[in-house]
């Protein structure tokens, strides 16, 4: 154990960075979803809450998207048991939106009345008339929900990096650069189950690391069971799961102890994973050749669609998540591993270019730590290779850049602590500041307004980024130039808007008005910056007399 580890301030400092990154989180939050996943998962969650099934829906008639007949027109899957779950997506996923909703619902902190929008706020009428038209019970969860889990997210990340023995400080920084100039700060105004399922994968990461340093088995069982849980929310984190069993398996030279050790790992994890296979026998009737529901058929299928990979698996059968390794040719992989990566338009070091620097920290984590830079760069190859591979949406569809590396991040983050450490200071620091910079600027381009209706718009209108599918074939309507391109990159397009036809999509801000706003926004993250200054700054030494 380090001696910055063992510092008494280290639970202060703990509670003011999730303070001050929730203040930041809440204070940007918009209130409202994004993407068909939220609408469904937070349905969901309503009907968990009132337990009540939505009017729309027939007992022993009702299949998947019952409410949106368009998403599944063949009315093809297995019928729902209950009018509950009768939703696609993980229960788990909606099970973290209940508190937040629940809250609302019975408390009714947030009115119909506490926010009514007109033209002064937005030009659009019908954005005006949806968002208006709101649950407010959701309105609530969404404006909370994100900053919560991301907050927590990027607090348990500081405890991560004090693990790889990085210096207090150092630690810190990592973590406000993880907060600000990575997308970590765009997605907590959303509702997505990526972010719960980073909080969970951080925690199981976090226990993990415990454990290496303190070898004490309840933290191997606490890392399998959040990692396992945070897999029942999002199947992805197996990505992460795999290679921490398989270092567990080279790392323990004794074949007793490697035995031990990779039971207390597995277990907690099969169970989660036995969980999943059992629980959709309790929301569809699953009978004999109906576990499959395909939101298409070859008949229903649109034109220009990929409908081969807009399937929903009820069946529950971990083949299915691999299967997409089979279905794409090399030259086409390496095209996307380039694209998730560098494409303007949803490139992962274009959105995040604080994340550039791997090319330099992982080389000196290297030096520092030749196996933890190993388990790393696993997670961060068996991400890309999996979402590239398959005939879907590798390119994370209208999201704001690459959503599907969102969880490995925080990974490619650690590894710039061994260079804040090694290399020239003033240098190093000038190089994050300027990083950091353009990165927390265009995650500030995303929070203050909504890309998603205002530059991409809708699918099948003359305006937006959307409207460029035109006649064209397109892959989920998105044209290549969207992509491949920086004149119709989503981010350039949202920085055009920012700047000549800003229309600010800040909850708060509508509702206190810009004074009383900037005011307690103003307060708030002030007396917690300071707060956190008066703990990290350098201590003065007495300076003893000549006399004494």
């Amino acid at each position: 154990m380090t001696l910055e580890y063992k510092n008494k301030d280290t639970k202060k400092i703990f509670f003011l960075v999730l303070g001050l990154a929730f203040v930041v989180f809440i204070f940007t939050s918009d209130g409202h979803r994004y993407a068909i996943d939220e609408h469904h998962s937070s349905e969901m969650a309503f009907h968990m809450v009132t337990l009540v099934p939505d009017p729309a829906y027939v007992d022993g008639e009702s299949k998947i998207f019952f409410d949106i007949p368009m998403y599944n027109p063949r009315n093809i899957g297995a019928i729902c048991s209950n009018g509950i779950t009768c939703y696609p997506g993980s229960v788990f996923y909606s099970a973290m939106q209940v508190p937040f909703i629940a809250a609302n619902h019975y408390l009714h902190i947030i009115s119909p009345d506490t926010l009514v929008l007109t033209v002064d706020d937005f030009v659009d009428p019908h954005y005006i008339h949806w968002r208006n038209s709101q649950n407010v019970d959701l309105v609530f969860m969404e404006l909370f929900y994100g900053p919560f889990f991301s907050s927590l997210s990027v607090a348990i990340f500081f405890l991560i990096c004090l693990e790889h023995k990085f210096t207090r400080n150092n630690s810190i920084i990592l973590t406000f650069l993880l907060a600000f100039s990575t997308m970590i700060w765009a997605y907590s105004n959303t509702s997505l189950n990526l972010v719960p399922a980073l909080f969970f994968l951080l925690l199981g990461y976090l226990f993990f690391k415990k454990y290496q340093r303190l070898h004490q088995n309840r933290f191997l069982i606490f890392s399998s069971a959040f990692l396992g849980f945070g897999f029942l929310i999002r199947t992805d984190i197996i990505l992460f799961i795999i290679p921490i069993w398989a270092f567990l398996l080279i790392s323990h030279l004794s074949a007793k102890k490697k035995i031990f050790s990779i039971s207390l790992f597995s277990i907690p994890s099969l169970i989660c994973y036995y969980i999943y296979k059992i629980i959709p026998g309790f929301r569809f009737n699953l009978e004999e050749g109906n576990k499959e529901l395909s939101l298409y058929d070859e008949d229903a299928c649109e034109p220009g669609l990929d409908c081969q990979n807009d399937s929903i698996s009820v069946s529950a059968d971990i083949s299915n998540f691999f299967s997409p390794i089979f279905d794409t040719n090399l030259f086409e992989v390496c095209l996307r591993i380039f694209g998730i990566l560098f494409a303007p338009g949803v490139g992962l070091f274009i959105f995040c270019p604080i994340l550039l620097t791997v090319f330099f920290s992982f080389v000196d984590f290297f030096r520092k730590n030749k196996a933890d830079c190993l388990l790393i760069l696993s997670f961060l190859m068996l991400n890309i290779i999996y979402h590239c591979l398959g005939t879907g949406g590798w390119h994370g569809l209208n999201a704001w850049g690459a959503r599907y590396l969102l969880l490995v991040i925080p990974f490619l983050l650690i590894p710039l602590g061994a260079s804040l450490e090694q290399r020239n200071k003033r240098k190093i620091i000038s190089i994050l500041i300027i990083l950091g910079v353009i990165g927390a600027f265009f995650n500030t381009v995303y929070v203050i307004q909504d890309v998603s209706w205002f530059v991409w718009s809708r699918p099948g209108t003359d305006v937006g980024l959307f409207a460029l599918e035109g006649f064209k074939t397109a892959n989920l309507y998105l044209v290549p130039e969207v992509i491949w391109t920086f004149q119709f990159s989503q981010l350039t397009h949202a920085i055009i808007l920012a700047f000549e036809s800003l229309q600010h999509d800040i909850y708060i801000l509508h509702v206190f008005g810009a004074l009383p706003y900037s005011i307690i926004f103003t307060f708030s993250a002030s007396i917690l910056s300071y707060l956190l200054y008066r703990i990290i700054r350098p201590k003065k030494i007495p300076k003893i007399s000549e006399e004494s």
